[in-house]
């Protein structure tokens, strides 16, 4: 296991060490056709790729194809690094610091850091249950740009549920006491319908759900144990375990992590940075190498630069 950076540029120091490593990871060692799922593959380019033995596919492919890293020009010994940093790093990491850490220009770091950001996400989170705690707050800020494409009125309806907070976004925390996980939403605004949705689609019914006294959870809930503090009195704690303190310690580890390190993000971008934080939140437990090599198992699915700059908020994959 890769337990430091040093180590780790030492034991991938060259491509084939890495493509063999990624062939572990992503099958196990027994290389699988991407294209069809045949389980049969031959070796080709003195094992650089390979080659499926259906005969109704018989298409060539590389261990990186279907992945992140597909079609990228970046060697495997600059992107396992890559990988290893941002997963690595409690508050995350700068396009410009990675781009100086790995000998790359800024543009190439910052669609590195998407790219893996890609594969950090939950696309089918399991639900949460026991006692869950939820929280919001105001996270990214929306420029023009995230607006684009849109007409005048279509602007006016994402802005007018709440005028004063009509340039930022807001975002969603719902964690789970007993096991730590938590699972994060961003949002175009802040209502009810947004919250008590999103609530609905990752929490378990019957579930004791914590909160603070905001209207946004005012009603709508009834088949949830749902128990308030009114953080406007400066009750923090009811009855010794009615509290939302772990989703706001999360909070705090996000906020600083975007303050001190990104300094601020746009709308368009705020649910992969979620994602992000989220996920190596939910794997503080475990060890920054085993976090590595967990991440290589989940590294398919692909972002390509257009998805990524020309995305539409949620509906696009940057995740």
């Amino acid at each position: 296991m890769n337990t430091n950076l040093k180590k780790l540029m030492r034991d991938f120091n060259t491509e084939q060490k890495c493509r063999d490593f990624l062939v572990r990871q992503r099958w196990n060692g027994q290389p699988v056709c991407p294209h069809c799922g045949y389980i049969k593959v031959y070796t080709i380019d003195k094992g650089k790729g390979f080659k499926c033995a259906s005969p109704k596919c018989y298409k060539k492919f590389t261990v990186t194809v279907g992945t992140v890293m597909q079609a990228s020009n970046i060697p495997l010994t600059t992107w396992l690094p890559a990988i290893y940093l941002i997963a690595s790093h409690k508050k995350g990491i700068s396009s410009v610091q990675l781009a100086k850490d790995l000998g790359v220009t800024q543009k190439t770091g910052w669609f590195m850091l998407h790219r893996i950001r890609e594969f950090m996400k939950e696309n089918n989170p399991e639900m949460l249950s026991g006692i869950v705690e939820s929280d919001e707050t105001y996270m990214a800020k929306k420029f023009r740009s995230d607006y684009k494409g849109l007409s005048e009125e279509q602007i006016e309806a994402l802005q007018k549920d709440n005028f004063s907070q009509k340039n930022k976004g807001a975002v969603l925390g719902l964690a789970e006491r007993i096991s730590g996980r938590i699972i994060v939403q961003a949002f175009d605004s802040n209502n009810r319908q947004n919250v008590q949705a999103a609530i609905k689609k990752n929490v378990k019914e019957d579930t004791m759900l914590f909160t603070d006294e905001s209207n946004l959870y005012k009603s709508g809930l009834d088949k949830y144990n749902h128990m308030t503090v009114n953080h406007s009195r400066r009750e923090w704690v009811r009855a010794g375990i009615i509290h939302t303190n772990n989703v706001e310690a999360f909070w705090s580890v996000m906020k600083r992590g975007v303050y001190g390190i990104y300094h601020q993000i746009s709308f368009k971008h705020l649910q992969a940075y979620c994602n992000e934080f989220s996920y190596r939140y939910n794997s503080r437990k475990i060890s920054d190498g085993l976090r590595f090599e967990l991440s290589l198992k989940n590294i398919e699915g692909r972002l390509t630069y257009k998805q990524l700059v020309h995305g539409k908020g949620q509906e696009n994959k940057e995740g």
